[in-house]
């Protein structure tokens, strides 16, 4: 059975919740039971099935109910919401798994009266009351990180918090610049406010198919936007050519949705290179990633020959020779030529990515 990108990725997200719950929750309570010398192996079972409930549950929430995107009501609002969600599916969960262990010692039905006064009783002790709020504290903390993570990235995310950026590092990672052809006109055309409703559109899309492919977005700036990939992530699969025709393949399939809702559809041109970076964390207080090199002003110039050679993909010589043969989706490289970009001292031979 084939399996798509997007459910693959939602399917992942899912699993994530779960794990961070189970490891968390049967950590702590471990710990707990340890340091109170009170260990009990179906006590921490039961915090095994719960934690795995509320992260099934959780996770259900945020990727398949709200589509994996920030909430749209106010923070207060949003704030409310959340947490009634928190304490119901908490509360419900932990109802369920006393229902499922009294089910042992019963006929085996999940419903029976010694289950619901287990459940009573259960509820009136300090010992739940506590659990919960415990629960209830993981799942906004849950939230805050996902959110974090979302923003910046997976590979940044973990090595900011490893605080592997803190000091200058070097890497070699592939950059694409995708650029939306006729930006000016769109804007003029839609006036500034749909023109930002259709722009967050369109990169709610291309942020979902760098995710797909493991990328990253670097920096979104007006009508461009940067990806990136570590290079040796590239050497087996060509990320950045699936990313490109994934995108490409998405705005058609959204295309009667951009007409009907904007009159205009977009589309674009993207250039990528590759080369040695050094990656670090810049300024103090709100600090970001910052990416120095010749590498992304290099890559910008690349996408800027599209519309002097009428071509939508354009890479390096540098980037072709590391990318794995035969490209995927039928795409071939044709050599363009030799060109003198600005700001560089040699030519750089330039190939066109399309299909025949």
């Amino acid at each position: 059975m084939f399996i798509t990108r997007v459910t693959a990725r939602k399917f992942k997200a899912i699993c994530n919740y779960i794990a961070g719950w189970v490891i968390v929750m049967v950590g702590a309570s471990a710990l707990g039971m340890f340091a109170f010398g009170s260990f009990s192996i179906d006590r921490l079972f039961f915090i095994l099935q719960l934690s795995m409930f509320v992260g099934l549950s959780h996770g259900i929430y945020d990727v398949v109910v709200l589509q994996d995107e920030m909430d749209h009501r106010s923070v207060s609002a949003a704030l409310l919401i959340r947490s009634f969600y928190f304490v119901a599916n908490i509360s419900i969960n932990y109802a369920l798994c006393i229902l499922i262990w009294d089910m042992e010692s019963e006929s085996g039905r999940l419903i029976t009266a010694h289950g619901l006064s287990l459940i009573v009783e259960a509820f009136s002790s300090p010992k739940c009351h506590a659990t919960i709020a415990l629960m209830f504290l993981l799942a906004h903390m849950f939230t805050f990180l996902n959110t974090v993570h979302k923003k910046f990235g997976t590979r940044v995310f973990v090595n900011t918090i490893l605080g592997k950026y803190q000091d200058p590092v070097e890497e070699d990672l592939i950059f694409m610049f995708i650029d939306l052809r006729h930006s000016t006109e769109l804007a003029e055309e839609l006036g500034h406010v749909k023109y930002s409703s259709f722009m967050k559109d369109y990169y709610k899309l291309l942020s979902n198919c760098c995710a797909e492919n493991r990328g990253d977005i670097y920096q979104i700036a007006g009508d461009g936007a940067f990806l990136t990939w570590k290079t040796s992530s590239c050497k087996k699969k060509a990320r950045p050519i699936n990313c490109f025709y994934d995108f490409a393949v998405c705005l058609e399939r959204t295309r009667p949705r951009f007409l009907k809702k904007y009159g205009v559809t977009p589309t674009f041109k993207a250039g990528a290179h590759c080369g040695k970076v050094i990656s670090t964390e810049v300024g103090n207080f709100g600090s970001e990633m910052a990416y120095h090199g010749d590498v992304l002003n290099t890559t910008s110039r690349i996408q800027s020959l599209c519309t002097k050679l009428g071509k939508d993909f354009l890479i390096s010589e540098d980037l072709y020779i590391k990318l794995p043969l035969p490209l995927p989706h039928e795409y071939f490289c044709h050599k363009e030529g030799f060109f003198e970009l600005r700001g560089k001292k040699k030519e750089i031979l330039i190939f066109s990515i399309h299909t025949p």
